[in-house]
């Protein structure tokens, strides 16, 4: 059974943009966020072995950052009036900002060994990520800012 299509809704371009940074940052979540390399041994270029950002802190920030994309897909079945922020919208917003401070709090905080010929540290999705998380966290504020925008 399919949900029925709110009367006379049509998509606003912050909730467009909300929605692909949430996709985005749940796909970004899976690169390659933080790694260890052991140079040498067998291997003459080294191990390295990388996790994706579903680990520990970092992991609860997702799941808060995934609530927010939810939140926000469903907000047109909520009856939105468009004058002024429904507490949906202000949901979203606080759970996208929560979610990124615990992404970036864990992404700076991770163990770096002070071990001769081990290295470790952010990788290069991991930046991308943070990039990512802050802007979702960003355009979820700025929906509810400029709720009644007649350019929303």
């Amino acid at each position: 059974m399919a949900l029925p299509e709110p009367d006379g809704y049509s998509v606003p371009r912050h909730d467009v943009i909300a929605l692909v940074s949430g996709l985005l940052v749940f796909v970004a979540s899976f690169l390659p966020w933080y790694a260890l390399t052991f140079e040498g041994g067998p291997a003459e270029s080294g191990v390295t072995g990388s996790f994706n950002a579903w680990h520990g802190l970092a992991g609860i920030g997702l799941i808060l950052m995934l609530f927010s994309l939810v939140v926000t897909a469903a907000e047109p079945y909520f009856g939105e009036d468009g004058s002024t922020p429904l507490p949906v919208s202000i949901v979203a917003a606080v759970l996208a900002c929560v979610g990124a401070l615990l992404v970036v709090i864990r992404s700076l905080d991770l163990p770096t060994p002070d071990v001769p010929g081990v290295s470790a540290g952010l990788r290069w999705g991991g930046w991308i990520l943070i990039l990512l998380v802050v802007l979702q966290a960003l355009i979820s504020v700025l929906r509810v800012v400029h709720v009644g925008d007649p350019e929303r």
